[in-house]
């Protein structure tokens, strides 16, 4: 059979060189239909560099198809082929790979073929069957199911739980069966495949053998005296099997005792045997033996005969101290004579009634049966002490006396209780399971019940690190109110990271803690090291090899077992073609790297590996790989530069691998093609151009190049010709090049040329990133001088050279390398502890990154630099405080230098302060003291880090007592020392990271009778009611008497001007104004004004109260007496309904005690009641509105639209304007004494009496 495998190239620059690899080694028989001599030799790369081709393999042929194919045909495919094919594409640009696998399938054939076995019972058995083949044959037992011909599989392990047999299967395909018994007799079949062909399968047979085994029902048999009796005797083995009786070692014999019969039957495994006595008698005690022999074995099996006579039972028995645990009993035997031996001797009379006692007990709810509990006494005891009961149970009792003849009948029972104790039995299933790397679940059920000794109240948790010491401190936690029947679990938290754990459970009730259950052991799962290798070394051992060496992280900082380490290794500062990272993983504390580039220094770092992930990475180290000889020069070429002298110029080697020392030129004359000499020139590593003189035109010159390190000589370049000529045409020695150079440096690019006759130079730029006129600045060497490049300095500058024979030119790839943009971030995530951040950076700066440098603060704290490594986009800030603003910004570097920071970013991790509860939840005051629930505090997503609390006496002074600047508890927290029936404010501030939150409460403690006050607002109560206040009620009854007299002064002024009244729409105004004084303020309304001349004299308070525009009224707000309030004992305003009133736009409600008034500023007026059917009363009344259906002045009755309109003010203009004179400002403030109001909106409202 055989097999090919093409390879193709679908694109790439001619000529290609394809190669083969198995398993990474190249295969070397090789059929090219291809000229080798135009085949780039193939670049090997990475691990394939410097490894053997395969011995050459006749099987194998590789056939070349020009220019882009290959086949690889393997002729007899065996599994010896198998293994990963690689096909290798390169050119001069490079290489490209493809792998494939090849697996070739073998069927089984046998190794071991089973064969037939015999076996005795309960020994070992092993049935080998071995079979190899590819893939590895599955080795399978099955065995017949009777005689149907069907195979069953087996069933492996133990057969069942009381069989001591076992099967299990060895991995080479043996069957093994410890202990074989009879059922393991049967047909085995044994088959091996691998899914290639039918398989193999063969069949055996085992045979088990059975030697005697001999069984009785008894090992003693207590028998009375004349009683018959009769012992049996199993023996079970193969056939043919004989029993044989033996009495005291004397064989038995029937027909000597006609006492003595023996039957014997047969049964299917084997024979039984009955030996019976007819009657028996004393000299019949002793052993009696049955054996059992066939062509296997010999068994035996012995029982011992007593007869015997019982005596009477004990009799009053009783307590006489009686325990939790044990009881102490008493009583008398029962006097009665001796027995006899039957054989009549005197010598045969027993002198000892009584040989044992046999006391037995049990649960009072239990009843007797043969395996009661029973303790055996000698005969001369009359007291027993009994130990082993139990606490807060009931027992029964009874006892027998026994001698050598027999056992007597039970005693009457005693009854008694036991007192209790503690626990006696420790938890039951106690299980401990790891949740996390610091978290453990316990889980237990609670003792079985008998051991309670009372009611359970609890458990108890101990818990320490296993391995400490005896003395080391347990941690204990107790637990209460958990279930006692079902299954109890519990969470241990805030443990250390992959800590061994030492755990016990115990029960406690009443009379204390019992006893802990075994210790259970438990491990805190895996966590990731947070710490990385120490002591981090490498040593250079050849051009591509680097040892390195490390120590292990501190044990408890590895949080788990160090499954091994990752080796992270890359050129530094290396462009494109190296600059790549890999990772070597080992579990020792040293490797060596391999396939390393020469003279490149390495950067190295280590870090640890649990099974829970990557540790941390350790700092870089670095190492410089050895020298090693270097490439050949890079590229070589010879220009004619006189007539007898040719002029050879090269580059320096791609891979220099160390420092050029020198180069070496050699020239070889050739005549009609045959070789002269060869002549060698050794030139500085600075020199990079040879002039050949004294040459012949009639001879022939080849010349080629090498570099050398200190190391040695490299491979040379290409071999040239040179050819001189007579004439001599322009050519440059310089060549093109791509040059790469920092910004604000100086750039010198030469154009070495010749030329005969006179060589005309010019340089040109050929394109540039900015369209800019530059000055070319070129000396007399023709060397092109650039000075303090910038970006825009970039592009192609090309040196041309012309004469009348020819022309050449080069071109100068600039490149300018700047430092790196400014990273653009972004906030990807924001959690309570995290912001994750992302960022990309637009331009490099024209070379590779070197890594970022973030830097972040919170608040106004210093600033924190982390530097990241070049790869990183993206990087999580950790640790971070809850409910924090955060600072940050990030600047990339490169090897020029570093880019501005990016611009500064805010972001706030989550979380709020803290939230007050409200006081019913938070303060649980008593008669001297209070007791705060901190617990009720939202901790508003960050958790509280402590409390300030304050108090004072309810307005007493500005000076708070301060209990405690720093309370950690969480729960609950007592302030004592405080007065009965005591109002008081308490301030309470929480912290946490987010800040803190201040809040107020006001509270009352309890009075010796367990009463509190009615109020329950947080600030306390409101001011008082109006006529509790002496002073307000000496007011009140002043501003009756004075409200009089204006009334008297407004009715003589009314009087003396009987046609000007008011109108009450507001049509017409009321003026006592004398006409040589006009009010300069026509468009205005004036509302409630009072003329200069009128003989009316109002308070002054009264005057500063009534506005002089319509704008000064604003027209939604109002005052409301609440029903409530006047219920309470505030006095309404119809108590004053004989005062007239002096009001602003009233709208009044008899009834119901509302009086609205149009208003600007937040303020308290004066009040009082209007009879609106005394017009001559009203000052001013354009806008009366009565609000209840049933008032009297229903001709003044608008709506608050119409009273809108009334004003000529718009509402928005109204509301918004602010008057330092306003009527309603602060001035009035002072004429309310005992008012207090609360503004909602454009509402205002008014306790007590309004005053002038």
């Amino acid at each position: 059979m055989r097999t090919q495998i093409m390879c193709s190239s679908s694109q790439g620059d001619h000529p290609l060189s394809i190669t083969w690899l198995r398993d990474d080694t190249p295969i070397s028989n090789t059929v090219d239909t291809m000229s080798e001599a135009h085949i780039p030799k193939p670049t090997t790369m990475g691990r394939n560099q410097g490894k053997d081709y395969l011995p050459p393999d006749p099987t194998l042929t590789i056939n070349q198809y020009a220019p882009f194919s290959s086949i690889l045909s393997i002729h007899n495919v065996s599994s010896l082929h198998n293994g990963n094919y690689t096909c290798n594409v390169a050119n001069h640009a490079g290489s490209v790979q493809y792998t494939a696998a090849l697996s070739v399938s073998v069927p089984p054939r046998w190794i071991l073929k089973p064969i037939d076995h015999d076996a005795i019972l309960g020994s070992n058995v092993m049935l080998s069957c071995q079979a190899d083949g590819f893939p590895v044959p599955t080795i399978q037992w099955k065995k017949s199911v009777g005689d149907s011909g069907d195979y069953q599989e087996l069933k492996f392990g133990a057969q069942h739980a009381s069989s001591p047999s076992f099967l299990e299967v060895y991995n080479n395909g043996s069957l093994i069966i410890t202990k074989v018994g009879r059922e393991h007799e049967n047909n085995y079949l044994c088959q091996a495949f691998n899914g290639i062909g039918a398989g193999l399968s063969t069949l055996v047979k085992l045979t088990v053998h059975v030697g005697p085994s001999v069984s009785m029902e008894t090992k003693r048999l207590v028998s009375r005296r004349g009683e018959r009796i009769t012992i049996r005797c199993e023996a079970f083995g193969d056939r043919p099997l004989e029993i044989f009786w033996s009495a005291k070692t004397n064989p038995i014999d029937p027909t000597h005792d006609i006492r003595y019969h023996i039957k014997k039957s047969s049964l299917v495994n084997g024979v039984v045997s009955e030996f019976s006595i007819l009657e028996t008698s004393l000299t019949d005690r002793g052993e009696y033996s049955c054996m059992a022999k066939n062509s296997y074995g010999i068994d035996k099996a012995v029982m011992s005969l007593q007869v015997q006579e019982p005596p009477k039972f004990p009799v009053n028995l009783h307590v006489l101290d009686l325990g939790s645990r044990s009881v102490t009993l008493a009583w008398l035997p029962n006097e009665q004579g001796s027995a006899l031996l039957v054989t009549g001797s005197k010598s045969d009379h027993d002198s000892k009634p009584i040989s044992n006692y046999i006391l037995q007990y049990k649960k009072a709810e239990d009843v007797w049966h043969e395996h009661i509990n029973q303790h055996v006494l000698p005969g001369d005891r009359t007291t027993a002490h009994l130990n082993s009961l139990k606490p807060a149970n009931a027992y029964h009792i009874r006892l027998y006396a026994e001698n050598n003849l027999g056992t007597s009948a039970p005693s009457d029972i005693l009854f008694f209780e036991t007192d209790s104790e503690i626990p006696s039995a420790p938890p039951q299933d106690v299980t401990v399971d790891p949740l996390d790397s610091q978290q453990l679940l316990i889980t237990w059920r609670a003792p079985i019940r008998d051991s309670w000794n009372g009611n359970l109240l609890g458990f108890i948790i101990a818990y320490q690190k296993h391995g400490s010491s005896y003395l080391s401190v347990k941690n204990y936690t107790k637990i209460s109110s958990l279930s006692t029947e079902g299954l109890n679990d519990f969470r241990l938290i805030g443990l250390e990271k992959y800590t061994h754990y030492a755990i016990t459970v115990s029960a406690f009730n009443i009379k204390g803690e019992g006893p802990p259950s075994k210790v259970v052991l438990s491990h805190t799962l895996e966590d990731t090291p947070t710490a990385h290798p120490t002591d981090i070394t490498c040593l250079a051992l050849t051009s591509q090899n680097i040892q390195v060496s490390w120590q292990s992280p501190p044990k408890e900082l590895c949080h788990g077992i160090v499954q091994g380490y990752k080796i992270l290794y890359e050129p530094v500062y290396v462009e494109q073609e190296y600059n790549s990272r890999e990772t070597k993983i080992t579990s020792a504390l040293n490797t060596v790297l391999h396939g390393l580039h020469p003279f490149t220094n390495y950067s190295v770092q280590v870090l640890a590996f649990t099974r829970a992930g990557d540790g941390l990475l350790s700092p870089a180290v670095t190492c410089i790989t050895e020298e090693a000889v270097p490439d050949a020069p890079k590229r070589i070429k010879s220009v004619v530069s006189t007539v007898s002298s040719v002029i050879v110029s090269w580059l320096p080697p791609r891979h220099p691998n160390g420092l050029i020392a020198k180069y070496t030129i050699y020239i070889r004359i050739l005549e009609k093609g045959q070789e002269l000499k060869i002549l060698k020139e050794v030139l500085s590593a600075r020199t990079l151009h040879f002039e050949a003189k004294d040459l012949d035109l009639k001879e022939s010159y080849e010349a080629w190049v090498t570099a050398s390190t200190r190391v040695g000589q490299g491979p040379s370049t290409p071999v040239i010709k040179l050819v001189p000529s007579s004439s001599i045409p322009a050519a440059i020695i310089s060549f093109s090049q791509s040059i790469s150079v920092s910004w604000r440096a100086d750039i010198k690019l030469a154009c070495i040329f010749v030329g005969n006759p006179k060589v005309i130079v010019e340089w040109k730029v050929l394109n540039i990133r900015q369209k800019k006129n530059i000055r070319l600045e070129v000396n007399h060497e023709n060397t092109l001088h650039l000075r303090n490049v910038e970006r825009w300095n970039e592009g192609n500058y090309s040196c041309t050279t012309k004469n009348s024979i020819g022309s050449d030119q080069i071109v100068y790839q600039v490149y300018v390398q700047v430092p790196p943009s400014t990273p653009i971030v972004f906030i990807n995530t924001v959690q309570k502890h995290s912001i994750s951040l992302q960022w990309r950076v637009e331009d490099f700066g024209g070379t590779s990154l070197r890594g970022f440098t973030l830097t972040y603060r919170h608040d106004t704290d210093e600033w924190v630099e982390i530097v990241l490594e070049w790869r990183a986009n993206s990087y999580v800030l950790e640790n971070l405080r809850c409910g924090t603003r955060y600072q940050f910004f990030i600047n990339s570097f490169n090897k020029i230098g570093i880019s501005p920071n990016s611009a500064v970013e805010t972001a706030k991790t989550k979380g709020n302060k803290p939230i007050a509860p409200v006081k019913y939840k938070f303060i649980h005051p008593n008669i001297t003291s209070i007791i705060l629930d901190l617990s009720s505090w939202d901790d508003g997503g960050c958790p509280i880090l402590y409390f300030s609390i304050e108090f004072k006496i309810f307005q007493s002074s500005n000076e708070w007592i301060i209990v405690s600047n720093k309370v950690e508890t969480k729960t609950l927290y007592n302030i004592g020392d405080l007065e009965a029936g005591t109002a008081y404010n308490l301030r309470v501030t929480a912290y946490n990271n987010a800040g803190p939150t201040t809040k107020e409460f006001y509270f009352q403690t309890h009075t010796f009778f367990g009463s509190i006050s009615s109020t329950d607002s947080e600030k306390g109560p409101g001011r008082k009611i109006v006529l509790t206040d002496v002073h307000l009620v000496a007011i009140i009854i002043a501003s009756i008497f004075g409200t009089i007299l204006a009334l008297i002064g407004a009715f003589i002024c009314f009087k003396n001007y009987p046609r000007r009244t008011l109108s009450g729409n507001g049509d017409t105004q009321r003026t006592c104004s004398s006409p040589d004084k006009v009010d300069n303020r026509q468009s205005e309304r004036s509302y409630g004004s009072v003329p200069e001349n009128c003989p009316l004299s109002l308070p002054e308070a009264v005057h500063d109260r009534i506005p002089e525009f319509s704008e000064d009224i604003y027209p939604y707000a109002t005052f409301h007496l609440p029903e409530h309030e006047n219920q309470s004992g505030n006095v309404s305003l119809n108590h004053f309904a004989n005062s007239p009133t002096y009001d602003l736009r009233l709208k009044h409600d008899n009834t119901s005690g509302i009086i609205k008034a149009n208003i600007r500023f937040s303020s308290l007026v004066s009040i009082t009641e209007t009879n609106c059917n005394d017009s001559n009363n009203i000052i001013e009344a354009s806008e009366i509105n009565h609000t209840n259906t049933n008032a009297h002045c229903s001709k003044f009755n608008k709506s608050e639209s119409e009273e809108y309109d009334s004003l000529n003010s718009d509402n928005e203009i109204s509301r918004g304007r602010l008057r330092e004179d306003d009527i309603y400002g602060r001035d009035s403030l002072n004429h309310a004494v005992g008012n207090t109001f609360t503004a909602t909106s454009d509402n205002w409202i008014l306790s007590g009496a309004s005053l002038t």
